[in-house]
C-alpha cells in the first residue's frame, strides 16, 4: 500500500489581475504559502509520492526566491519521492530552473517529450511521464504505449488537455482507457474534475491548489490517494483535500427597482450574505435589472463600502427604465435628449446600446437637478 499526493498547476510567481497592487502582491505570498502548507501535509500524512504534472511556476516570472523555496522544501520532506513532469508554463530546457537548480535526490524530473519512467521498486511502483521542452506539445507521447510490467503500481504524471483540438498535449478519454495506467495524473486544467474512471483506469486533473482569478472560482484543493495491488488487482481509495487560502467567487445581484445607491448597496449586501462569503472571499459582483434613470451608479463607492471581504469588484450592467412613453412625448429638453438617443438605445451593437444606456441615465440625472 501507498500514498500518494496529486497536485498540479501551482503557477508560483504567477502575476496577479487585481487593481489593487498591494492585494496582488500579498496573493503572490499567499500562493507561496499554500505550496508549503501542502509540503507540510505531505510530511504529516507521510505520502510516499507527491505527483506533480506540471506547471509548479511560470518560468517567465520565478524568482531566486521562490527556487530556492522549491530546493528547501522539497529537501525537509526527503522521506517522499517527488516526480515532477514539466508543463506548458515551466517547460523542461537547459536554461530552466529544472536544469540550473541543484535538487535533492528525492526528486524526478522528467526532460524528455518522450515517455520515460521512474521505478520504485521498494514500492513496487513505476511512474511514467514526459516533458513540455517549449510551450506547446502537438502529439499525445504515451498514446498506444502501455506499461512494462502490469503486476506493479503504474502511474502516469503528465501535463496535458482533454479538450478537443488543443495544441497542450492533446489527450482523449481513449487514450486513458487504453493506457493500462492505473492512475493517470494530470496538469494543465485548474478546476479539479474529481477522479473519473476510463476503462480499468483512474484519472483526475487535481485543478490548481489556489485561485488566480475569477476563472478559478472556489475552494481549491489536492488529490490524497491510497494504492494498492494484489495479484494484479488494483485498489484505489481517493479524497480531496482543501488547500486554499482564499477564493474567488463571482454573483449576480439584481437590483431592479433601485431608485437610490443605498437600495443598491442594500441589495449588493444582501446577495454577499446570502452566498455567506467572508474575509477569504475574492468577490465580484455584477449587477444587473432596470433602475431608475436618474440613478447613477457608483461602483467604487460599492466597493469601498463593502465590509467582512477580502476584496470586491463591482461591475454594472443595469439598465436605465425610464418611462418611454412619457420621454417620448415630453416637449422639454428631456424629450429631445432621448430623441436624439433612440436610435442608438435600440442598436443591436452592444456596446453602442450600453453606452447609449448610459447618456441617457447622466444625462436625464443631470436635466433633473437644474
Amino acid at each position: 500500500m501507498i500514498k500518494i499526493l496529486h497536485c498540479a498547476d501551482i503557477h508560483l510567481d504567477s502575476p496577479f489581475s487585481l487593481s489593487d497592487v498591494k492585494k496582488a502582491n500579498t496573493r503572490r505570498a499567499l500562493q507561496r504559502g499554500t505550496f508549503t502548507s501542502i509540503m507540510l501535509y505531505a510530511r504529516t500524512e507521510k505520502v510516499d509520492i507527491m505527483l506533480l504534472p506540471g506547471d509548479i511556476f511560470d518560468t517567465e516570472y520565478v524568482t531566486r526566491d521562490t527556487a530556492s523555496l522549491l530546493v528547501k522544501e522539497f529537501e525537509q520532506a526527503s522521506g517522499c519521492r517527488f516526480v515532477i513532469a514539466p508543463g506548458n508554463h515551466d517547460p523542461f530546457s537547459e536554461n530552466s530552473p529544472y536544469a540550473k537548480l541543484k535538487f535533492p535526490p528525492n526528486v524526478y524530473i522528467f526532460n524528455s517529450p518522450s515517455l520515460t519512467k521512474f521505478s520504485f521498486d521498494d514500492i513496487n511502483t513505476d511512474v511514467y511521464g514526459f516533458a513540455f521542452t517549449c510551450d506547446s506539445m502537438a502529439v499525445n507521447p504515451f498514446a498506444g504505449q502501455k506499461p512494462a510490467d502490469s503486476s506493479r503500481i503504474n502511474i502516469l504524471c503528465c501535463h496535458g488537455d482533454i479538450t478537443p483540438g488543443s495544441h497542450t498535449c492533446p489527450i482523449s478519454v481513449s487514450d486513458i482507457e487504453n493506457s493500462g495506467f492505473d492512475y493517470v495524473a494530470l496538469g494543465h486544467i485548474h478546476n479539479s474534475t474529481g477522479v473519473q474512471k476510463a476503462g480499468d483506469t483512474f484519472y483526475a486533473y487535481s485543478g490548481c491548489p489556489e485561485g488566480r482569478g475569477f476563472d478559478e472560482c472556489g475552494k481549491k484543493s489536492v488529490i490524497l490517494a491510497i494504492f494498492a495491488k494484489d495479484d494484479g488487482q488494483f485498489r484505489g481509495e481517493f479524497a480531496a483535500k482543501q488547500m486554499s487560502k482564499r477564493r474567488y467567487e463571482k454573483i449576480t445581484a439584481d437590483v431592479s427597482g433601485a431608485q437610490t445607491m443605498h437600495d443598491v448597496t442594500e441589495k449588493v449586501n444582501e446577495a454577499v450574505r446570502e452566498g455567506r462569503f467572508d474575509a477569504d472571499t475574492t468577490l465580484r459582483v455584477t449587477l444587473t435589472g432596470d433602475v431608475s434613470p436618474s440613478l447613477i451608479i457608483s461602483t467604487k463607492a460599492l466597493e469601498e463600502s463593502a465590509s467582512g471581504l477580502y476584496y470586491i469588484e463591482v461591475i454594472d450592467k443595469t439598465r436605465p427604465c425610464p418611462e418611454i412613453s412619457d420621454l417620448e412625448g415630453d416637449p422639454t429638453i428631456r424629450g429631445a435628449f432621448y430623441g436624439e438617443l433612440k436610435e442608438k438605445l435600440q442598436s443591436s451593437d452592444e456596446n453602442e446600446r450600453r453606452a447609449a444606456e448610459r447618456a441617457l441615465r447622466l444625462g436625464l440625472a443631470a436635466l433633473s437637478r437644474m
